[in-house]
């Protein structure tokens, strides 16, 4: 049972790796075959007096062009962007235009949209009292290669570079997950049973071994009258003092 849901297991992340790489390498053959162009759509420097305005017309020929404003003045003034007419029929008493960018009040700015294409109006207006000088760039980027102008080569170099990368940070992935799952899953040990070996020991009684005391002498008296040598055995009379067959002290 725990092996089949390992299997699925592993089964599973060995899909979703694989997706996960295929979508990386989708995504890297895009990014490396992708062509940004950039280019400047107008730049211009000059006075304007309190009251006017100065407007710029630009038409955008590519979709999702990042256009780029910048503005620098001697005094406050104020950055719009919309759609190309509507500024000067506003200006004429018609309908509020859509601002795609409104800045007010400033000496330093720059704007960053991203506009389809069409027409559009670029347009400083000088609220002040006094006549300002401004310096006004605009600049747009696109892509070109629209997806149109892929070669093999540039796939297949996209694709192995990109897989190679997948399969280190799937390696690095799964590695973590590994000692994670190491960490967290509990560490059977077999109880293993140790027998002490105590050598069995007979312990005999100890024996107290006593000398054997000798007897003193027992002198023996004949019935003669006589007495006997202790160490001879020799029959002696009763008041004789040495044993005359040994020589012994009786």
């Amino acid at each position: 049972m725990n092996q089949s849901i390992t299997r699925k297991r592993g089964y599973r992340m060995k899909v979703k790796a694989l997706v996960f790489v295929l979508i990386l390498c989708f995504s890297y053959s895009i990014l490396v075959n992708a062509e940004t162009t950039t280019t400047d759509l107008f730049t211009d420097s000059d006075t304007l007096p309190s009251g006017y305005f100065v407007l710029y017309t630009r038409t955008i020929s590519q979709s999702s062009t990042t256009v780029r404003v910048t503005v620098t003045s001697s005094d406050t003034v104020d950055v719009v962007i919309c759609g190309g007419g509507d500024f000067e029929e506003w200006n004429d008493g018609g309908p509020e235009p859509s601002w795609h960018a409104y800045s007010s009040n400033i000496t330093s700015t720059t704007i960053t949209e991203i506009l389809s294409s069409g027409s559009y109006d670029f347009v400083i207006i000088n609220f002040g009292l006094s006549t300002v000088s401004y310096t006004i760039s605009a600049i747009q980027s696109y892509d070109v290669s629209g997806g149109s102008d892929l070669e093999p080569g540039d796939w297949i170099y996209g694709l192995i570079g990109l897989g190679v990368i997948a399969i280190i940070i799937g390696a690095v992935v799964f590695r973590r997950r590994r000692r994670q799952q190491m960490q967290t899953e509990p560490v059977y040990y077999q109880q293993q049973l140790y027998q002490t070996y105590q050598p069995q020991r007979t312990y005999e009684p100890q024996q107290t071994y006593q000398t054997a005391e000798q007897p003193p002498p027992v002198f023996s008296q004949t019935s003669q009258g006589l007495k006997v040598c202790p160490n001879c055995g020799f029959n002696e009379d009763l008041d004789a003092k040495f044993c005359t067959s040994c020589g012994s002290k009786l």
